[in-house]
């Protein structure tokens, strides 16, 4: 029973955490992507200062031509196949990364170089005088462009300086902290969902464990009420050597009646020699049975032996179980005047008093 339920909470507790495991991870790659985007977003704000800086340097000088420009200027500047230099004038390609690949499209337009959708989009949306940077796709590899179009002897150029995506994000120091991240975040992940299905499966034990300690007690309680109900009957109603007085029936019998104790059996005995039948009563009779001295002499506690009558009144006890230990005081010169059974369905008292006024006399 334990084991089972165990092993159902822990099922849960698994179900619970793989899912929040699986959330979690989702959230943690579109973090560390956000964060690639931010690293961009620094590396193409370096790029625009960068192509604003060579721009300045072209308008320094004025009546330059193309190819001055391109021999003087951007011949000069750093370029491979991974970051590189694009110049056009209008619709028609100037520059290209360096001489060989310009000679590729001497006569061609932008539109056949930028060929994408994303890179005709990015050329079409350049500023005047204002570096503006986006992503773009060529030739199946994404670029982080910079760029922007400039006036010159009365003619419109655009200058372009693009890097791949790849090479920026693979640089040495963002790539180690970025699996160093990643590593910490799929450690904190794995923890979280081996601790939570570990502290469920240890729940799950505990819970159980509860259970039974609660049904126990439960037990051990209901064990003790009624050992405190036996111990106090036997206390409150020890009569193996009290004769109670008549004047105390009342008492007693409104006790017994809020406690709910029932049946009761009365019997109203008629004895001949009252200490004798009280003597020999404490053997025949057990502590269940409470004796009230009806009728009889006040010297009967001085040792003085009358006749007299005594009430027995039989606790928890039907009619026939106190006939069988009646049948055992008839031989001390006894009488059985009376033996009636109340089974708690009416006034206990009013049920004694019809009884003892039927006995008087």
């Amino acid at each position: 029973m334990r084991q089972k339920a165990a092993m159902k909470f822990f099922a849960l507790a698994t179900v619970i955490a793989l899912v929040l495991g699986v959330v979690v991870g989702y959230t943690g790659w579109w973090f560390i992507g956000r964060f690639e985007e931010g690293v961009l977003d620094v590396c193409a704000d370096q790029q625009d200062a960068y192509v604003q800086l060579v721009l300045d340097q072209i308008n320094l000088k004025e009546n330059r031509d193309d190819e001055e420009i391109i021999k003087n200027i951007l011949g000069s500047l750093d370029a491979s196949t991974n970051k590189y230099w694009t110049f056009s004038r209008d619709e028609a390609m100037l520059f290209v990364k360096d001489v060989l690949e310009t000679n590729k499209y001497k006569g061609f337009t932008t539109a056949t170089y930028y060929v994408s959708d994303s890179a005709r989009h990015f050329l079409d949306e350049l500023i005047v005088n204002k570096v503006t940077h986006g992503t773009i796709a060529i030739d199946g590899k994404v670029y982080v462009a910079s760029g922007v179009i400039f006036m010159y002897n009365n003619a419109e150029y655009r200058l372009c300086l693009l890097t791949n995506r790849d090479v920026l994000l693979d640089n040495n120091d963002f790539l180690r902290a970025k699996v160093n991240v990643g590593i910490i975040f799929i450690i904190a992940v794995f923890l979280m969902v081996v601790g939570t299905m570990w502290f469920s499966s240890r729940m799950g034990i505990y819970h159980q464990r509860l259970i039974e300690r609660d049904a126990t007690i439960a037990e051990l309680s209901s064990n003790v009420a009624n050992l405190n109900k036996k111990l106090l009957v036997r206390t409150t109603y020890d009569t193996k050597r009290t004769l109670f007085q008549e004047s105390m029936i009342r008492d007693f019998l409104r006790r017994m009646q809020a406690k709910g104790i029932a049946p009761v059996t009365f019997a109203v005995i008629k004895c001949s020699n009252e200490r004798t039948f009280l003597e020999q009563s404490q053997l025949l009779l057990d502590r269940g049975v409470l004796r009230f001295q009806l009728e009889g002499n006040a010297d009967l506690l001085d040792g003085a032996d009358v006749p007299g009558k005594v009430l027995l009144v039989f606790i928890n006890c039907d009619h026939d179980n106190a006939m069988l230990s009646l049948n055992f005081l008839m031989n001390i010169r006894t009488q059985i005047m009376a033996v009636e059974e109340w089974k708690g369905n009416t006034d206990i008292l009013k049920f004694s008093e019809e009884l003892l006024s039927r006995t008087r006399g």
